[in-house]
């Protein structure tokens, strides 16, 4: 199990954008109790004026990069710090909820898991209902 890490090796890992932009680092790692799996890392961000402020991460758009030993974000630093920001880890798991995850998830430009399977169950739930409206709309022999 070469590829397994432990939470505290997060924390205050460095994170970067795909053109090798610092973006800040990871402060937190949000666990969904529910389901088990992580829902965000919220990552801490300096801006323009130093002042540092965090940001709730969907983690499945994070990817660590082994070379360096860092997490990579491909979103743009002004992407970043355009985002919805918070002072504090309080008011960051004060405001999670599910609603609040899919519009971080939406600004980030991308789907949470939960609604990438809802979509597809909601796809299977079409196909069975035409397939009973033709089985009730053939003809009777």
């Amino acid at each position: 199990m070469s590829n397994v890490m432990y939470v505290r090796d997060f924390v205050n890992r460095g994170v970067m954008n795909d053109k090798g932009e610092k973006l800040g680092r990871i402060c937190a790692i949000a666990l969904d109790m529910d389901s088990g799996r992580i829902a965000y890392a919220v990552l801490t961000f300096s801006g323009p004026l130093q002042l540092s402020k965090l940001f709730a991460v969907p983690w499945e758009l994070l990817t660590f990069s082994s070379h360096d030993r860092r997490f990579i974000l491909n979103v743009p630093r002004k992407t970043l710090a355009s985002g919805l920001a918070f002072d504090t880890l309080d008011q960051v798991a004060a405001g999670a909820t599910f609603a609040w995850l899919g519009e971080v998830y939406e600004y980030y430009s991308d789907k949470p898991d939960w609604e990438h399977k809802r979509q597809e169950q909601t796809q299977r739930d079409i196909a069975a209902a035409q397939a009973r409206r033709q089985e009730i709309l053939k003809p009777q022999k």
